[in-house]
């Protein structure tokens, strides 16, 4: 099992980096507030040269960087490689294995990350604006289906991808239901393939998100059942490898990667035509699919506190009991909450 590097570090050392790291957030804060350049630095903070740094990023379907192009912050002091994922389990397993620096999903896969030992961290989160009544998750029966409620799914297959979201999404709304995980067949499936074989009639259900359900919709080959509104929240996380935190320019670019993702979440929160205009442009997607999307897809920063860690408790005590992860974790040990003030800063800022 892997260790995190806090863990491993010699004592010397964790101090060092304890120090290395806060001054870099010194720096991320002052930018943020616009009183510093990015990668400038402060009176007591060596100057930390970005512009030799590469921040290898993993987004999902282009989300985090069309953002930052619509946003207008894409112009960074440092080279960003981005490549794009589909699930945050593949995202996590490039982090480990040091390809990917930095990547985003939701809460999920960072939970059975954990269980695994890999060496990775949640350094940032966004949460839903609306759990209660909006989700961007839903489980999706065919247009013709007979299953009109939850408790009908008892006995029937269901697509979804194991270790992210959408499985516990899946887990939540079963228990609404009254029925265990194991009442039904799950067919583990990546979220394009889940498509496809609830099209073919080759499973009776599928578990998915926006834009998919919307085109499922507006496609006429299916129909929601239910959603994950009022039943689960809404997180994205932002997680590192703990290699990219102990390497000082990628913990720098970290830091300013994310005050600038959250920059262009709340611009494209403001401006939701050009969110919809973008997001149709990019993914070759109708408008009305795209404005369905930023629709149930609002989210905004907030720091790692004890609400989002307690969730993700709860989160993880219930895959536990499911036997999905074999021990109970203490899930306060996969954040890192050294972003906290750059992110507090930026809200005070923002206003």
């Amino acid at each position: 099992m892997h260790r995190t590097f806090l863990r491993r570090a010699p004592r010397a050392s964790r101090r060092l980096l304890a120090t290395s790291f806060a001054g870099l957030l010194g720096i991320a804060v002052l930018a943020a507030t616009g009183a510093l350049p990015a990668g400038a630095s402060s009176t007591t903070t060596q100057p930390v040269n970005l512009s030799g740094v590469t921040l290898n990023v993993a987004d999902q379907l282009k989300e985090y960087q069309t953002a930052f192009q619509a946003a207008g912050v894409a112009n960074t002091p440092y080279k960003i490689s981005w490549s794009n994922f589909i699930g945050g389990p593949p995202i996590i397993a490039a982090e480990s294995g040091g390809s990917v620096d930095l990547g985003s999903m939701a809460e999920t896969p960072t939970i059975f990350a954990q269980s695994a030992g890999d060496p990775v961290k949640v350094v940032s989160v966004s949460e839903g604006l609306n759990p209660a009544t909006s989700s961007p998750y839903a489980i999706v029966v065919p247009q013709n289906s007979p299953i009109k409620t939850l408790a009908q799914l008892k006995g029937h297959s269901i697509a979804v991808q194991l270790g992210t979201v959408e499985q516990y999404v899946l887990v939540r709304l079963l228990q609404k239901a009254g029925l265990s995980y194991n009442s039904v067949t799950i067919d583990n499936l990546p979220i394009t393939t889940g498509e496809t074989a609830l099209e073919s009639g080759s499973v009776d259900a599928y578990v998915t998100s926006y834009p998919f359900v919307s085109l499922i919709e507006q496609a006429g080959k299916g129909k929601v059942l239910a959603t994950g509104a009022g039943v689960t929240l809404f997180l994205g996380y932002l997680t590192a490898s703990t290699a990219a935190l102990e390497n000082p320019g990628k913990a720098a670019a970290i830091a300013d990667f994310v005050v600038r993702f959250h920059k262009a979440q709340t611009y494209l929160q403001d401006h939701p035509a050009l969110a919809a205009q973008t997001y149709a442009t990019e993914y070759g997607v109708p408008l009305s699919v795209a404005q369905d999307t930023v629709k149930h897809s609002a989210t905004k920063a907030t720091p790692i506190n004890a609400s989002v860690i307690a969730y993700q408790q709860a989160e993880a005590n219930t895959l536990n009991k499911l036997d999905l992860i074999p021990e109970k974790l203490n899930v306060v040990n996969i954040f890192d909450t050294r972003l906290n003030s750059a992110v507090e800063a930026y809200l005070k800022s923002a206003g």
